[in-house]
């Protein structure tokens, strides 16, 4: 443990450099956290406040926020959102916590400030917060898409489009802009999506076919660019794209081998599940019932094949209909990915978890239950909310293909290290 050793003086001169801060700024500071904007006093509205903090509190894990003494979420350190439609117009006061690692998390430092909440007719005069709306439009300032609650009403592909071009990001991943051989992954399917893949997706009776209607996989852009416009339509956190992206692939979108060069770094499960799917409906992919496309693919010599492809590893194996779009097109692969997310969240996997276990599907059950009735409550997972303890689970269900009823697996931990630490190229947040 270090320790600290000051004199007297440099006590009252550091208590008065605090006080002088404060009065100087107008922000409320307590210990090592402190929250820089809004300042105290200031108006505000809208369903997404982004309280920015500067927390310098050693183990720092997320911050918790508080709306008059009432617990309101827990976010990632720095992006603390109040929905201030959920309050009365009028004074209220908004404290943020720096919470220590779970579980028993540990309050570090506090901070409060008081805003006043004008929505409504009251904010003619005041200029809008940034906010993702059902119909988004173009700013100057990025948006951060936040996770939606089960059944949330969600945008147009286009729209979200036009709001993202309207501040893009640079490549950090320049590698799925050019695999060597010059094929550019992060470009719609170069044929287009055909029939068999809305007529047959997703395999294993998992979720409802209506649910991947809406995947096209038509943005092309930066791979920050591409999670940040399916985030936004699918109402996935574009943070939790980030960080499954990470820890299923390091961004990588990209096999040389299946474009006349060498090499493949998207490709995964050698020959695990071996052999051809069998037993299927028969496509122009799929002829005799039968699907063996990934067999000898990618540089493998016959019969090896990579089972899992694609940005997010998804299991081609049992998801035959996105094949090949899904080695193609970095698009396509987060339009499907999040698709799936959407459909977990909103409750449609239901039916597959009971199969499993009735246990297991009643957990899930209670979890979509309390995301869509109590979001920024808390779960029975210290520091997590209800709707982050949905998320979270059906983002480790992607990998386990279970429902995690709060037990947490080595997947899931890897997602949350990387939640909290931004390792992904660019560190964007």
């Amino acid at each position: 443990m270090r320790k600290l050793i000051v004199r007297w003086g440099a006590v009252l001169a550091a208590g008065a450099a605090a006080m002088l801060l404060t009065l100087l700024c107008g922000h409320a500071l307590a210990g090592c956290i402190g929250i820089t904007s809004p300042s105290n006093g200031a108006q505000v509205s809208g369903s997404a406040v982004a309280i920015k903090t500067s927390d310098n509190c050693s183990g720092v894990w997320f911050e918790g926020l508080q709306v008059n003494g009432v617990a309101a979420g827990a976010f990632a350190t720095g992006q603390v959102v109040f929905d201030s439609t959920t309050v009365a117009n009028g004074d209220n006061v908004i404290s943020v916590t720096s919470q220590s690692e779970n579980p028993g998390s540990k309050v570090l430092g506090s901070a409060s400030i008081t805003l006043k909440v004008a929505n409504g007719s009251a904010i003619a005069t005041v200029a809008p917060t940034p906010t993702l709306e059902p119909t988004p439009t173009p700013t100057a300032t990025p948006v951060h898409y936040s996770m939606r609650g089960p059944g949330a009403v969600l945008p147009a592909e286009a729209a979200c489009a036009s709001q993202v071009d309207a501040t893009p990001s640079r490549e950090n991943a320049a590698w799925n802009e050019d695999d060597g051989t010059g094929y550019n992954s992060n470009q719609p399917p170069p044929g287009g999506v055909p029939a068999y893949f809305y007529a047959n997706a997703p395999c294993c009776t998992e979720l409802p076919n209506a649910d991947f209607a809406g995947v096209d996989g038509t943005y092309g852009g930066t791979s920050d660019d591409i999670f940040r416009v399916y985030a936004c339509k699918w109402g996935i956190d574009e943070d939790y794209v980030r960080a499954e992206a990470w820890v299923e692939s390091e961004w990588h979108q990209d096999c040389a081998a299946a474009h006349g060069g060498s090499g493949c770094n998207e490709a995964g499960d050698l020959n695990n599940p071996s052999g051809c799917s069998t037993g299927l409906k028969v496509t122009t992919i799929t002829p005799n019932g039968e699907f063996c496309a990934l067999q000898g693919f990618g540089g493998l010599a016959s019969p090896s094949q990579y089972a899992s492809w694609s940005i997010f590893q998804t299991k081609v194996y049992y998801n035959w209909m996105t094949w090949p779009m899904i080695e193609e097109s970095t698009p396509f692969a987060v339009d499907y990915r999040l698709a799936e997310m959407r459909g977990c969240v909103n409750g449609d996997q239901y039916g597959y978890f009971e199969a499993q276990s009735a246990t297991s599907a009643g957990d899930y059950r209670d979890a979509v239950n309390a995301a869509q009735s109590n979001p920024n409550g808390w779960s029975k997972i210290a520091g997590w909310t209800n709707l982050q303890y949905l998320a979270y689970g059906c983002i480790d269900a992607h990998y386990s293909g279970d429902w995690f009823s709060g037990s947490s697996d080595s997947y899931l931990g890897e997602f949350l290290n990387a939640l909290n630490t931004a390792p992904w190229p660019g560190g964007q947040r």
